[in-house]
């Protein structure tokens, strides 16, 4: 006998993943796979196209191509934050920001960083041709991803990409986590954004948790990250403006009690 087909309201939602400054989609195939593996569907955006309006439409692409047509759990690594809050939020179910910009109107990704305590990042930047940077290589591995084996290490920093910097001072112009209910991730040992600049952003989310990971959080904490967003996913839906503003007791990678909110 075929099994009926899942309701809107029992199906999961879909996710999508959105990549940082430096990286392709391709950092996301641990997490994408972990989530395929459990039933929910996953779109993987691409961004470099110049600006943050553009990356921001492309995010917008992905996410039109997930299934059922209903808000999606949207989830933004490091610049990949900025771009998340830019989606409309009508097509959003939830946003999740690992160790990721989650600016306000007006704000960009830059300035924030120039107004937090300094990193190791400003000094691993690599000027390039055309406004762009690159990550020095000799500074890549221990920058983004100090908690894995050398081998693997190896693996994702060999996918760093040139940056464009212009999407950096580009200005916020729309902030869906306003509307829409929100999960923020505070990296403890993160050497790219300083974890109180983190904290500042994690005030703005309903809900805040801390790991005690680095920067490449997608990767060190792989399993916590698919267990969160399954979490999400296959949570009832939500409607437009619930869960905006409500800030619930924080909890651990797995929602057990016990982290406190930054």
């Amino acid at each position: 006998m075929i099994p009926p087909s899942p309701t809107p309201s029992s199906a999961p939602r879909g996710v999508l993943l959105v990549h940082g400054a430096w990286h392709t989609g391709r950092a996301w195939d641990g997490v994408a796979a972990g989530l395929r593996a459990r039933g929910v569907a996953v779109a993987v955006a691409e961004l470099h196209r110049g600006s943050l309006a553009a990356d921001i439409s492309a995010a917008g692409t992905a996410l039109d191509r997930l299934p059922g047509g209903g808000p999606a759990v949207v989830c933004g690594h490091s610049y990949g934050g900025a771009v998340i809050t830019g989606l409309p939020p009508r097509t959003v179910g939830h946003l999740v920001y690992l160790a990721a910009m989650m600016p306000d109107l007006g704000e960009t990704a830059l300035g924030l960083l120039a107004g937090a305590p300094p990193t190791d990042l400003a000094t691993s930047m690599i000027g390039g041709p055309a406004g762009t940077t690159t990550i020095d290589p000799d500074a890549a591995g221990q920058l983004f991803h100090a908690q894995l084996g050398e081998e693997e290490r190896a693996r994702h920093t060999a996918g760093l990409v040139p940056q464009a910097m212009a999407p950096g001072h580009q200005p916020t112009t729309r902030a869906a986590w306003h509307r829409r209910p929100s999960t923020y991730v505070v990296c403890s040992e993160d050497r790219v954004m300083h974890p109180d600049l983190q904290r500042r952003f994690a005030a703005r989310a309903t809900r805040a948790l801390t790991w005690p990971s680095d920067h490449g959080v997608f990767a060190s904490h792989e399993e916590a990250t698919v267990e969160l967003l399954h979490g999400l996913a296959t949570a009832g839906h939500l409607t437009p403006d619930s869960g905006a503003g409500r800030r619930p007791a924080a909890s651990g990678p797995t929602g057990r009690p016990g982290v406190r909110r930054p």
